[in-house]
């Protein structure tokens, strides 16, 4: 396949000269090594940098519209997620704050953790948007005794259900615990003064069997809650939330991946629908699967076709690739390139990206040079070409090979990859990704 200049004038690009040295000379930090004539180019096209990029961000399309801005990362539509909640750290210092806060667009982290030191974060990122963690489906006490009784969830043998993994209690998603969530959330806000509240476990999985020890009954119907129920219950208490805490910013984590968002038999669409903003957890893989476990083309598609579809309404996915289990350093690289170019096909400025292999702070964390790659805007929708997909940016292209055979991308000219290496064509192995620019 050859990409690069026939494709690049099939789409409308004019990649000018100046933007081109301006985009080696930010990647030059990566390369392992150099000739000496190389050397003197960079050198002087890295002085022309600060000034071609300036040049192209004063003419990026405004996003002040969405619910996301991708401000953190000058010249691309890369905004990152951190959802802090699941680490656990608790306490951070003020420079730790201040560096999160430069890296991130939103972030996810319980009451008052962050509270100290919003003023300093909001300073260092005006586009910084924190919510305060909260569970939306489950009481979280220990006896299950915080609300009256007939508002907890009950199986079909009148059965109060817990959690399997954390003992907490689960409640039916009637509009009388709307309003119980809608208050909690304003609470939050109020002590925290952060910009919004997370609602958490907001989707399917307590009608997985192995997630709960029992499966709620819909009052309406005395039977099981279907899925369609479920989710429309709780996207009419998103909306009861919102209703609740106008100008914040109200995020179910309910979505889980592409293939439950486009589901024929219960999609999870609805709940983004609803909020305009909302996170997905499995996101091209569940935490602990296997590290050899990659999703199926069409299930990789849907993960990828989500991300577009909520993009074209002016709506927010808060994606979250997982790798917790034990993987070598070269296996971690590889799901994080593999994720990274994934997300650039479907991403448009508005959906954020989180990669972590442990769920430790220091991992979710955690930045790479590819996390800040100055791919530019998207200059139109992914494409395929043979087995790959490809999405064009203003500053070069993302492509992915989600197949199972090698496939070999020929470029047409010299490009600049994640690893800082000069490539013409690349070989990309089955269930890899890259990023290019130049």
């Amino acid at each position: 396949m050859l990409i690069g200049a026939a494709l690049a004038v099939g789409l409308g690009i004019v990649a000018a000269p100046a933007l081109l040295a301006a985009t080696e000379a930010r990647l030059m930090t990566l390369r392992s090594s150099s000739s000496s004539g190389e050397s003197g180019a960079r050198s002087a096209a890295q002085s022309n940098q600060a000034a071609v990029r300036s040049a192209v961000d004063a003419g990026l399309p405004s996003a002040t519209n969405s619910p996301v801005v991708a401000g953190t990362t000058s010249g691309s539509v890369l905004a990152r997620f951190a959802p802090l909640y699941m680490g656990g750290q608790g306490a951070y210092t003020s420079a730790q704050a201040i560096a999160v806060a430069q890296q991130f667009s939103v972030i996810a982290e319980h009451s008052g953790v962050l509270t100290p030191y919003l003023a300093a974060m909001k300073a260092a990122n005006p586009a910084l948007k924190i919510v305060a963690y909260m569970n939306g489906t489950f009481d979280q006490s220990a006896a299950g005794t915080t609300y009256p009784s007939t508002w907890y969830a009950r199986d079909l043998k009148g059965n109060r259900i817990q959690s399997q993994g954390f003992g907490n209690w689960l409640m039916t998603p009637t509009s009388a615990w709307g309003t119980q969530v809608a208050t909690n959330c304003k609470n939050l806000i109020a002590k925290s003064k952060y910009d919004g509240c997370f609602l958490d476990t907001m989707g399917l999985g307590p009608l997985l069997p192995g997630y709960v020890t029992g499966l709620p009954v819909n009052p309406a119907t005395k039977a099981v809650y279907t899925a369609v129920a479920w989710i429309n219950a709780q996207s009419a208490n998103v909306k009861m939330v919102q209703a609740a805490n106008p100008g914040t910013l109200v995020v179910p984590n309910g979505l889980a991946s592409g293939p439950k968002y486009f589901s024929t038999t219960g999609p999870t669409a609805p709940l983004l629908a609803t909020s305009h903003i909302a996170m997905s957890e499995i996101w091209l893989r569940v935490a602990k699967n296997p590290v050899t476990s990659y999703p199926s083309l069409k299930a990789w598609k849907q993960d990828i076709d989500m991300l577009a579809s909520a993009e074209s309404n002016g709506w927010a996915v808060m994606v979250t690739t997982k790798l917790w289990i034990s993987a070598t350093a070269a296996q971690q690289a590889a799901w994080h390139r593999f994720s990274l170019a994934s997300f650039l096909l479907g991403a448009a400025g508005r959906c954020a990206f989180s990669f972590s292999v442990a769920s430790t702070d220091p991992a979710l964390t955690a930045t790479s040079p590819w996390d800040t790659v100055a791919i530019g805007t998207p200059v139109g929708a992914y494409t395929t070409s043979g087995s790959a997909y490809v999405r064009t940016f203003s500053h070069g292209f993302a492509v992915v090979n989600p197949g199972t055979t090698t496939v070999t991308v020929s470029f047409g000219k010299a490009y600049v990859n994640l690893d800082g290496k000069v490539m013409t064509s690349e070989a990309l192995a089955p269930h890899t990704g890259d990023v290019l620019v130049g």
